[in-house]
């Protein structure tokens, strides 16, 4: 699933790199505005994880119930990842834009470079970590049973980290959901709040990442209520 994901995120890198370098060539008026759509869309979507968590939609309960069904479970994992790419997606734009923004008095050969190797190392970074954390228990596993080859004290450490990691790789896996809402709020206020000077003055009272988070919470909400209400 995370290979599935990380050959979405690979692709979703190909199609906007050729469209950022288009877009400041030609139309450089429409960068803020997409990165506003962005961050509306990463906003709304870090809210509706946190109304989640509080408010389980019923298509999260269906989806925590256990199922032996090998089409279903199919189904499901390819929910997860289309919206997983999905998300990526927006990210993707935000990331490459920015990153573009940094470099654009250089030449276009220096741009091309350096927006290439963020959104590289974007890719192969952060779902490089994310499956070696999701693979601590195979680590752990491994581990477990090579402790069955050793005595002593050597046994009993090698036993303690493998019990660890595996013991440990629900929580991780929790934690990471944490993170990433927490980074979509992040980006996705931090667009409004650097792109918009009203915006900006309405938080200047709050330290700079503080204010971003507090500016995506307010955005998702403003765009998740009239959207969930539609949705009804």
């Amino acid at each position: 699933m995370v290979w599935a994901i990380t050959k979405g995120s690979l692709l979703n890198k190909l199609i906007i790199l050729p469209l950022a370098f288009l877009l400041s060539g030609y139309m450089p008026f429409l960068i803020v505005p997409i990165l506003l759509l962005g961050g509306c869309y990463l906003c709304y979507e870090g809210v509706e994880k946190i109304v989640e968590w509080f408010v389980p939609h019923k298509h999260a309960v269906i989806a925590a119930q256990e199922t032996a069904d090998p089409q279903e479970l199919l189904k499901r994992e390819s929910i997860k990842i289309k919206a997983a790419v999905r998300t990526d997606f927006i990210l993707s734009i935000e990331i490459i834009v920015i990153a573009l923004g940094a470099v654009m008095d250089q030449d276009l050969t220096i741009q091309i470079i350096v927006v290439g190797f963020v959104a590289l190392l974007a890719t192969v970074g952060v779902y490089g970590l994310v499956a070696l954390l999701v693979r601590m228990d195979d680590g752990g596993i491994y581990l477990i049973e090579r402790a069955d080859e050793m005595k002593g004290f050597s046994k009993r450490c090698m036993e303690f980290i493998g019990e660890t990691l595996v013991a440990a790789l629900p929580k991780v896996i929790r934690l990471l959901a944490v993170v990433g809402t927490v980074a979509m709020l992040l980006v996705g206020g931090g667009m409004f709040v650097h792109n918009i000077e009203a915006v900006h003055h309405a938080f200047v009272f709050l330290p700079g990442l503080t204010a971003d988070f507090t500016a995506g919470v307010v955005v998702g909400f403003i765009v998740f209520v009239p959207a969930h209400i539609l949705s009804l």
